[in-house]
């Protein structure tokens, strides 16, 4: 196979526009600076924050989910589904609350 068949087939593209031999602008522009950071700043001391505000749990979990309308899949127990999954992560988010002592007491406690 001589070198000028490699490409049999396939068709050369001419990336170049109207035979412009100048190079294009976005080749002169300067580097821009990398966006990771550098090591002094990935290990500096990071500022305190800020205190979070109490959470209170949901009195009901799914009435977002229920408030959509039936979920447009074809599984006949979609709705129920959906419902379990939310009222499982409000129980995951209330145990997160209480391990970090920011569960929001009430004055029946």
């Amino acid at each position: 196979m001589s070198s000028g068949q490699g490409n049999q087939g396939n068709p050369r593209r001419n990336n170049h526009s109207g035979g412009n031999s100048k190079p294009s602008a976005r080749r002169n522009a300067q580097p821009r600076p990398s966006a990771d950071p550098t090591p002094a700043e990935f290990w500096r001391i990071a500022p305190k924050a800020a205190v979070p505000a109490r959470i209170t749990p949901a009195t009901d979990p799914t009435a977002l989910v229920r408030s959509l309308g039936r979920p447009p899949l074809e599984h006949p127990g979609a709705d129920r589904y959906l419902a379990s999954v939310a009222q499982r992560a409000a129980g995951l988010a209330t145990a997160l609350a209480v391990a970090a002592d920011i569960l929001a007491t009430t004055d029946e406690d």
